[in-house]
């Protein structure tokens, strides 16, 4: 019987062995998608903040604008 189940065990290697590859496979990508959402979140805030940078300097140079005229 202990040849018999030594057996049955190694015809169940293949299967084992392709299963661990699948779950790692599976993790190293579920890892992958987390970095890139949270690269996508971090690309999103620089690009609202650089936006925000924009809209405030293009408020000095409508005043700045504003000044020169008045001055002429």
């Amino acid at each position: 019987m202990s040849s018999m189940s030594i057996v049955s065990v190694v015809s169940l290697l293949p299967l084992i062995v392709l299963i661990l590859i699948f779950i790692f496979v599976f993790t190293v990508i579920r890892r992958a998608e987390r970095r890139a959402e949270e690269q996508l979140k971090l690309d999103k805030e620089t690009a609202q903040l650089q936006q925000q940078q924009i809209q405030e300097i293009n408020k000095r140079l409508t005043n700045i604008e504003n000044i020169l005229k008045q001055v002429d």
